[in-house]
């Protein structure tokens, strides 16, 4: 085969390998497309040529199936992504593979085939590998309802992935797994673990000096922590570490998002104050940086929070604010919540009228969704009670037919009741019925989960069903069939003061036109005990202790006035009588502390005088110390570099006399001592380069030890070495012993362990004790001693020398024969003093 030949293969197997794409240099993922994209995309898709072009128009297609909910779409998703990932191997377009891969992986998730997606694992190596993994345990995480059971599924893949990206040293994917370790471990309630997780990545990011990471990753503490009174400081905290970072770098947009949700958070801890403080924080964060794109939801956030504290006025000016720089900004989606934001508002002041006119905007732009919804009753009602009951039937059967009818149970539950209320208004008391009866038989399909509760969308459901029904069989005089609506009406887990209130009153007109005037009134005394108890009672009490509050508070103060002038007076007739006397005394005693200060001055300036001379002669004698022992230091650095010289020539002629000698022993004997002569050489070579001129760092001394062995043999990959050493200096009187030691034990393991090509492993470790001793470990798992050896009769050179140097070190030897063989040389650990600098250090202070 020729060279070129091997040329062509190699740049062939490389375009292959480039094809699949495993590594993840950029985010893997799946675009948001809106769904009126989709046929333009499709139209496209005939008319280009098998490009990369070609394979992002796949991929935006199979993400806009993938989005949707209607049956097949997720089928559709997997046509698209596999004729993606085809055409992508084609070309060698490696983003366009993994994220076909990708969309195929999630599709098969959303179809919960689990099966088919773990054998995807098999198909990808790798970062795409690790991704793929982390995305199968975070499915599991995704799932709201799911119990700590099925939640711990999750746990093995999270290893899974951990190790492997720790294999594969990718900062991406280990701070992809670290963080959903981190929603794992928040999902089950171990804030502690979940913290450290973020924590984690939140420390690199901080050793790397880089503040945009280091921002976000606080950011996306903040937005992970569950809420509670737990969480509530660190949520607080995480944002604001978040904020500093962000004005630090520039990115004001993201930092007044991060205002916003401090806001948010504590307005779920009831703190109103802190809340339109942040919001409007935000705002001027967003004005000041001229960012428009956030001025329309700040100004939204401020008018919802204004809304709540019952301050109509200034919600409807952010509103309108909101309203204005939405259409300033030209995006639909804001556009159509600021609509409804402004109806509402006008809705809830009794602006009837300029409510229907927004409300009408609103639905010319928007979809069918369950929010819409609840738009169209907001806005027949408002119709309805302004007597345009015909104007309001007609614009909902129009909306219906051209939105479509709704698909979901809560929404037809809406419909039903808005044409109740409308042929009600119209006096066609059938229709109404039929659709009041349907409502109510919708209340059996519509489910109050809490994920439901948490949505804005509104639902007539429960006891608001009931009543309607049953205030509609009451104004027809058919009370036999209002009794029983009214009293499932009260039997709902949904109802409220407000609703108990008619339900009564309801009830006393149809036990009252029954006859059981007993019942009705007892109803009715319940009416007024609850409408008195919420309207007046609560007024009137009120009213009553803030009248007194302010008599007492009234009292109180005219009492205090008088207290006050009357110790006044007291203090003016005191006080004229004193200072006659004072006035002498005064004089006196400023004149002896005139007389005193002189005094002190004169001491401190003579004080002063001898302190700079002292002062002075300090300074002259530091000088002098420091010049001396800077030139000791540098005496001490030439001395050993000429003692590393020495040992290299030594070890020049060691080599060239090994040169001229035949017989095996003798050169052995020769590279013996070279090693150890290296060894020696080495702590030399360390001392004179390193600032420390008394210690020596071992862990890099050791490996670099190792490394030169290992080089020396020239054992290739057959004898692998296993080093750690904990950070431990030491001076040189035990790291020449120390050094020599590890030579002689591992060339020894080198020499005889591992006959007859045998591969293996050396195991290095040098680590303190809990007696605070130093313990030295050589460990090889060759083939060892015999099982009769005796230390006490070694004849080895090598051995003899370890158990000399030793001695030396004051410490025990100790060999291990099975499995393998092990040396421990346990030794004190004698603390080095400090560096000549650290000595001028002490002197200059």
């Amino acid at each position: 085969m020729t060279i070129k030949t091997i040329l062509l293969l190699s740049i062939f197997f490389f375009l292959i390998t480039c094809a699949v794409a495993q590594p993840t240099n950029e985010k893997v993922g799946i675009t948001r497309e809106p769904l009126y994209h989709l046929y333009p995309y499709l139209k496209q898709l005939k008319m280009v040529k098998d490009d990369t072009l070609k394979v992002n128009l796949l991929l935006r297609v199979g993400a806009i199936y993938f989005r949707n909910e209607s049956p097949g779409s997720i089928d559709s998703a997997l046509a698209f992504a596999r004729s993606a990932i085809s055409l992508s191997k084609s070309l060698g377009y490696g983003k366009g593979y993994n994220n076909a891969t990708y969309l195929v992986f999630v599709s098969h998730l959303k179809k919960k085939d689990y099966a088919a997606a773990k054998r995807m694992f098999n198909d990808v190596y790798g970062e795409m590998k690790v991704c793929l993994i982390a995305t199968f345990a975070e499915s599991h995480l995704d799932n709201r309802d799911a119990k700590p059971e099925e939640l711990r599924k999750a746990y093995p893949y999270l290893k899974t992935a951990d190790s492997l990206s720790t294999q594969l040293k990718s900062r991406q994917w280990m701070t992809e797994v670290s963080i959903a370790g981190g929603k794992y471990h928040f999902r089950l309630g171990e804030m502690t673990l979940g913290t450290k997780c973020f924590y984690r990545v939140i420390q690199h990011y901080q050793q790397i000096d880089d503040k945009a990471g280091l921002a976000h990753w606080w950011d996306e503490l903040g937005r992970n922590l569950p809420d509670s009174d737990s969480t509530y400081a660190l949520a607080i905290y995480s944002y604001s570490q978040a904020i500093k970072l962000y004005k630090e770098i520039g990115d004001f947009k993201t930092a007044g998002d991060c205002e916003s949700y401090i806001a948010y958070v504590h307005s779920h801890h009831s703190r109103p104050d802190l809340t339109e403080r942040f919001y409007l924080t935000a705002l001027k964060t967003f004005e000041s940086s001229h960012i428009t794109k956030r001025l329309p939801g700040a100004y939204h956030n401020l008018s919802e929070f204004y809304k709540k504290q019952g301050n109509m006025d200034k919600a409807l000016r952010y509103a309108l604010l909101d309203l204005k720089a939405s259409n300033v900004m030209g995006d639909s989606t804001q556009i159509d919540r600021s609509y409804v934001a402004a109806g509402s508002l006008y809705y809830s002041l009794g602006d009837l009228k300029s409510s229907i006119k927004y409300f009408k905007l609103s639905l010319s732009k928007a979809y069918a969704d369950a929010d819409v919804y609840t738009t169209l009753r907001y806005l027949t009602d408002a119709q309805i009670r302004l007597g345009n009951a015909e104007e309001a039937l007609q614009f909902l059967r129009s909306f219906l037919k051209s939105k479509h009818v709704p698909k979901l149970a809560q929404s037809r539950q809406q419909v039903a009741a808005m044409f109740g209320d409308c042929f009600a208004a119209l006096q066609d008391f059938r229709l109404a019925e039929r659709y009041y009866l349907e409502m109510i038989r919708l209340n059996g399909e519509v489910e109050y989960s809490e994920k439901y509760a948490t949505k804005k969308s509104w639902t007539p459901a429960g006891a608001e069903a009931f009543l309607t029904i049953g205030r509609f069989y009451v104004e027809r005089a058919e009370f036999g069939q209002a009794d029983r609506y009214i009293k499932n009406a009260l039997a709902s887990n949904r109802l409220t003061p407000e609703f108990e209130i008619e339900s009564r009153l309801l009830l006393f007109k149809v036990d009252s036109a029954a006859g059981n005037y007993l019942a009705s009134i007892g109803h009715y005394q319940r009416y007024v005990f609850l409408k008195d108890s919420i309207a007046k009672s609560t007024k009137d009490i009120e009213f009553s202790i803030l009248k007194a509050n302010f008599r007492t508070a009234q009292k109180e103060k005219d009492f205090k006035i008088l207290q006050k002038e009357a110790t006044l007076q007291k203090q003016k007739l005191e006080l004229s009588a004193r200072t006659e006397k004072f006035t002498y005394a005064g004089l006196v005693a400023l004149l002896c502390l005139l007389g005193l200060l002189y005094n002190r001055y004169r001491l401190k300036q003579n004080k002063n005088l001898q302190l700079e001379e002292q002062q002075k002669t300090i300074n002259i004698k530091n000088s002098s110390l420091i010049r001396l022992v800077n030139e000791k230091e540098w005496l001490l650095r030439e001395v050993h570099h000429r003692v590393k010289n020495n040992l290299q020539i030594v070890i020049s002629l060691l080599n060239s006399q090994s040169a001229y000698l035949k017989e095996d022993v003798a050169v052995n004997a020769i590279l013996e001592s070279r090693h150890r002569i290296q060894a020696m050489s080495m702590l030399h070579q360390r001392i004179y380069q390193s600032q420390n001129m008394s210690g020596i760092a071992m862990p890099s001394y050791v490996h670099e030890l190792v490394h030169y062995l290992d080089d020396s043999f020239n054992l290739g990959k057959r004898i692998i070495f296993n080093v750690s050493v904990e950070d431990i200096q030491l001076d040189l009187v035990q790291a020449v012993p120390v050094g020599l030691i590890l030579n002689e034990g591992i060339t020894n393991a080198l020499k005889y362990a591992f006959p007859d090509q045998r591969e293996g492993e050396i195991k290095v470790s040098l680590e303190k004790t809990p007696e605070e001793s130093l313990l030295l470990s050589i460990a090889d798992d060759g083939i060892g001693f015999q099982q009769d050896f005796n230390i006490g009769e070694i004849k080895s050179f090598g051995l003899k020398l370890i158990k000399g140097l030793t001695e030396d070190l004051e410490g025990d030897f100790t060999i291990k024969g099975t499995p393998g063989t092990t040396l421990l040389i346990e030794f004190d650990y004698k603390l080095f003093m400090g560096s000549h600098q650290e000595a001028l250090q002490e002197i200059a202070i």
